[in-house]
């Protein structure tokens, strides 16, 4: 049976908010930036990085289904995931909740200040939740869990460092209808140039090879 088929009327806009808290929690807007340019205070929500994130989630990752890996859509058990553990570390600890925004009621993981939102990422990660709690297919499966709080770190970095940003009005399209619309933000901010034909770097030392009497020796 296919774990993520069914989805309530309001999933995309609770996929969105929980992946934006995300993306906001671990590379934030960043003000104080300001004196180096306007691009530096963006953090991953201003270059849509959440939207990423979903789109991989839905579009890229296998799961085995039966016998066979599948593409399974993530997006919306993900977020389930995160809003389990925000309520379950709510239950348990004395976490801080953000002030309200008044968007998407219902999401846990949101309403929780950004560091309590990586409270959450690391009790999910250390497996300090009721796994019997979470939502399929992630439950009573810790490696799943492992595996999807530890690919999520990794892709909101690669989402804000990658050229992601700069496909704009096409990044929501299939990987081969991207169209790059500009220089991505993320590789100003870490001051990398951009795609060259070659970097200056070591590659080795010249050797000199003499070969005789069927051997050879490294001058």
């Amino acid at each position: 049976m296919n774990p993520a088929v069914s989805f309530p009327a309001n999933a995309y806009s609770y996929t969105i908010a929980t992946f934006r808290a995300l993306a906001e929690a671990i590379v934030p807007f960043t003000p104080s930036m300001a004196e180096y340019g306007a691009e530096q205070t963006a953090g991953a929500v201003q270059l849509h990085v959440h939207e990423y994130i979903i789109w991989e989630l839905d579009h890229s990752l296998t799961l085995a289904v039966g016998f066979y890996p599948e593409v399974v859509p993530l997006a919306y058990s993900t977020a389930a995931l995160l809003n389990s553990g925000a309520s379950q570390m709510v239950a348990s600890v004395n976490a801080q909740f953000a002030p309200s925004n008044g968007t998407v009621p219902h999401v846990p993981f949101a309403a929780l200040s950004p560091a309590d939102r990586v409270r959450t990422l690391s009790r999910l990660e250390r497996l300090e939740v009721d796994l019997r709690a979470l939502p399929p297919p992630f439950r009573n499966d810790g490696g799943l869990v492992k595996f999807i709080v530890d690919y999520l770190n990794r892709a909101v970095m690669f989402g804000n460092y990658s050229e992601w940003p700069a496909y704009g009005t096409t990044r929501l399209e299939t990987p081969t209808r991207r169209r790059l619309e500009g220089f991505p933000v993320g590789w100003k901010q870490a001051g990398y140039p951009g795609v060259s034909l070659g970097y200056r770097a070591l590659r080795g030392y010249p050797l000199t090879i003499i070969r005789e009497d069927g051997g050879y020796t490294i001058v």
